[in-house]
């Protein structure tokens, strides 16, 4: 049975099934249109035989009609009886019915499908055509017309039958021999085919280029490409088995723990890892745990956490505390993804040394490195938590100090980094002996600290607190081989009186500090409003500077320098003046240390420079053989002031290098030592020369004027003054002169004022002399009038 219906579905059967089945199907087509056309066709030439027949009879019918012959009549109609195609015959006149003959045993369905084809032909008078005299009536015998249909029907039928048989069997032999055998023969051949092995069909045998060979190339490219798909196939199996030993190695010795859970938390499926993180004993299997019922320290979080994800679809994640019952409280980092169906799949992580590390970042950022104090930020934090802590209270306040190491900075320079940090932290501990644990030290510069005493809102509870401070940083430091010996200056705030806000109360504590470092330091000061008001004329004052420079305001004023040896005019001290236009001549005093403090000296200094040395070389231009010391800030050296910036001024207007004097502080070379010495070399090599300036007030050593290349000294006025009625002033002034002679430089005195003074200077052997006795600091041009006037006092 089963060959049978293999057999039934082979193309060799289909094939002629369909092309004889086409063939039976055109042939009923064809046998249709035949019968069709026949009956058409036979009924035509029916018609035309009884019209012929009624053309033959119509002349004798005429006479029939005309004379009313019956007899007549009868004779035409039983002659045309004798047709076998005529089932009957009525010949009639005008007004009646002169013969009638019809075939007996006719039955009623031959009589009504004879009128469907009935002749009527009206008969005209043999004598008039134009006049009818009566009329014949013709109807066919349909069986003659039957068996006529019937007889050239079946021999059409045959002959087409005939034919399409021969056609039918042409067809399926030439189907079966150029199409259906090679096509058998293909799948055949294609059914014992191994591609893998490399088996391809074979074109038929003059098949090549066509349908066929097209057919056999396609498979046979089919077939390599299945070859090619099969391999691919393997591989990835291969690699997706390799994958999935790898992921399933990696899930089961993951440290993460890996599990997906429903919404209310029951885990379905986990890795060993999530149960060694959540701690469950081993015994327990984690699909009957439920997350939410383990010990986190907040387990509605991690509630919400799941809600988000399958709610939202979205990816979550949060650190959580999870506090088992060993006591050993971990961070878990728990992140969860959508993964349909109400389901999550989540991550968990050991996050503790992270959280642990993110902590001491925070305490670090708040914490000053070396005091283990809080720096700048811990302390803004520290304040703001007090503001808010005290804003819109009825009652109470907090202070905040300010408090700076006074002369740290020397004693960090002269013994180094190292002592300077061991003085550091020693002040921090001494600052928080000094207060109780609620209390805040920050350490905010490099020497200043700040303090938080936030239940401290009364003056003399805060000035206790002050003097403790300062006396306690004022005993000696016992970091270095020699007992260190510091002030402490502090500056108080009280909340809410001297600011609500942080920024103010900071602004206003460091006004009081700058008040308490005024003169000696080592006290402490309340803020005070006048400070603001103070604060405020000194930044109008620095604006005012800075414009000044750009109005051209500035002015250097000249006052000689007396060769007292010699009795002549030797040179002069350029000295800047500020020739306000609002305010008239503003002192050096008012403006020169806001300038040193702002750094607005270094361009001061340059406008200086550009015009001495603009001045004298004009006087050079005119002959005159005079110098011109400059006064040089310790903020322009060596980067304010770079020997380069003088050697382009010297030659940008041409004067010789000895013209131009710089005068120095001791308060300069104690700076920076080894800075100093490369600047004062690299300007000496220019040419130039340097005064020592107020020689005597600081901190004077022959070694500084040993090690440095300078080659005069300024006695300061505050000696000269006195020293004709102070003996020890006079034995100070004569020790200088003795011991510039001996090193071979000449001496300055300033503050001349009197002729007993220049006497006394001249005994003395002291070279130069400056001051008012000869002339006030005038501009350049009242200069010309006070050199005139000197020549003259001398000559």
């Amino acid at each position: 049975m089963v060959k049978l219906r293999d057999w039934r579905q082979s193309l060799i059967y289909l094939a002629v099934v369909a092309v004889v089945g086409s063939g039976i199907f055109v042939g009923m087509l064809f046998i249709g249109g035949t019968v069709f056309s026949t009956k058409s066709r036979v009924e035509t030439q029916t018609t035309t035989r009884l019209s012929e027949l009624l053309d033959t009879v119509e002349s004798t019918v005429s006479i029939a009609c005309f004379v009313q012959d019956e007899s007549l009549a009868k004779e035409v109609a039983n002659g045309l009886m004798k047709n076998s195609g005529v089932l009957g015959v009525s010949i009639s006149g005008n007004s009646n019915e002169l013969a009638r003959n019809y075939r007996s045993g006719v039955s009623p369905a031959d009589l009504k499908r004879a009128q469907s084809g009935r002749q009527i032909r009206v008969i005209h008078s043999p004598f008039s055509p134009d006049v009818p005299v009566g009329k014949i009536v013709l109807d066919p015998d349909p069986k003659t017309f039957d068996r006529a249909v019937d007889d050239e029907a079946r021999f059409v039928g045959f002959l087409l039958w005939l034919q399409l048989a021969s056609v039918v069997v042409v067809i399926v032999a030439v189907m079966l021999k150029l199409i259906v055998r090679p096509i058998k023969g293909m799948s055949d051949r294609l059914h014992r085919m191994d591609p893998i092995s490399g088996d391809r069909l074979q074109i038929p045998r003059g098949y090549v280029g066509s349908e066929l060979g097209r057919l056999v190339e396609d498979i046979n490219g089919m077939a390599d490409q299945l070859v090619v798909s099969l391999k691919d196939e393997r591989e990835i199996r291969l690699l997706h088995t390799i994958e999935e030993k790898k992921y399933r190695a990696i899930f089961d010795n993951a440290e993460t723990g890996i599990f997906t859970a429903d919404r209310n938390g029951c885990i379905s499926s986990s890795n060993p890892a999530l149960a060694r993180l959540l701690r469950l004993p081993g015994d327990v299997e984690t699909a009957q745990v439920r997350l939410i019922d383990l010990a986190w320290s907040r387990p509605e979080d991690l509630q919400g956490l799941i809600a988000d994800c399958i709610d939202g679809k979205a990816v979550t994640a949060a650190d959580l505390e999870f506090t088992p019952d060993d006591g050993m409280a971990r961070w878990l980092n728990v992140g969860l993804s959508s993964v349909g169906g109400g389901m999550a799949q989540g991550v968990v992580s050991d996050v503790t040394e992270r959280k642990l590390s993110e902590d001491m970042a925070r305490r670090q950022a708040v914490t000053d490195p070396l005091t283990g104090v809080a720096n700048r930020p811990g302390l803004e934090a520290h304040l703001q938590t007090a503001i808010r802590q005290h804003d819109g209270a009825t009652a109470g306040g907090f202070t905040l100090m300010l408090v700076d190491l006074d002369g740290f900075k020397r004693i960090n320079d002269a013994l180094g980094l190292p002592v300077g940090d061991l003085i550091l932290k020693s002040a921090a501990g001494r600052l928080q002996s000094c207060i109780k644990t609620s209390d805040t030290v920050a350490r905010i510069g490099g020497d200043e600290f700040a303090v938080i005493l936030p239940k401290v809102e009364e003056e003399a509870m805060a000035a206790n607190i002050g003097e403790r401070i300062v006396r306690t940083l004022a005993r000696s430091y016992d970091e270095h081989a020699n007992p260190i010996q510091l002030g402490a200056s502090v500056g108080i705030t009280i909340f809410p009186n001297d600011g609500v806000d942080m920024p103010t109360l900071l602004r206003n504590a460091e006004l009081a500090l700058d008040r308490a470092k005024l003169g000696d330091g080592n006290r402490y000061t309340f803020y005070d409003p006048a400070m603001a008001e103070a604060a405020a004329r000194r930044r109008a004052l620095e604006t005012d500077m800075q414009l000044a420079l750009r109005r051209d305001e500035f002015r250097l004023f000249y006052q000689p320098i007396i060769d007292l040896q010699e009795n002549r005019l030797a040179g002069v001290e350029a000295l800047i003046r500020w020739q306000h236009a609002e305010k008239g001549l503003v002192p050096p005093d008012a403006f020169i240390p806001v300038a040193e403090e702002t750094g607005f000296i270094v361009d001061i200094g340059l406008w200086g420079l550009e015009t001495a040395c603009r001045q004298l070389a004009v006087w050079q231009a005119e002959g005159l053989d005079l110098y011109m010391s400059l006064n040089v800030s310790g903020r322009q050296i060596p980067d304010g002031l770079p020997p380069q910036a003088l050697a382009d001024a010297i030659a940008r207007h041409g004067i010789e290098p000895w013209r131009l004097v710089l005068e120095i502080t001791e308060g300069v070379l104690l700076t920076d030592v080894s800075k100093a010495q490369q600047w004062l070399a690299a300007v000496r090599e220019l040419g130039l020369h340097f005064y020592l300036d107020d020689f005597g007030t600081g901190y004077s050593s022959l070694s500084y004027l040993k090690r440095f290349p300078v080659s005069s000294v300024k006695v300061d006025k505050s000696f000269v003054r006195d020293m004709h009625n102070d003996p020890s002033d006079r034995a100070l002034v004569e020790a200088v002169v003795a011991m510039a002679k001996s090193l071979s430089m000449s001496v300055v005195a300033e503050g001349v004022e009197t002729v007993e003074q220049l006497d006394l200077l001249r005994a003395m052997g002291c070279r130069y002399g400056q001051g008012y006795y000869f002339s006030k600091p005038v501009p350049i041009e009242e200069f010309r009038q006070v050199s005139a006037r000197v020549d003259t006092m001398l000559s």
